[in-house]
């Protein structure tokens, strides 16, 4: 099992995606930033996915 949370990533939000692949984790990711935080796909960079993919945990 895999999280990550919008605090790991340095915003203030209490969403945590959770998941047995780190692919369905990234797509809880993705689908959150989009729907609560307004973000586009051209946020979500190879830098900013980057970041994210080494702030998840083994849960």
């Amino acid at each position: 099992m895999k999280s990550i949370s919008c605090r790991d990533i340095g915003t203030d939000c209490d969403f945590v995606a959770t998941g047995m692949t780190e692919d369905e984790v990234m797509q809880q990711v993705g689908e959150h930033g989009k729907q609560i935080h307004g973000m586009t796909d051209a946020d979500f960079t190879p830098e900013m996915m980057a970041k994210a993919k080494a702030a998840m945990k083994d849960a």
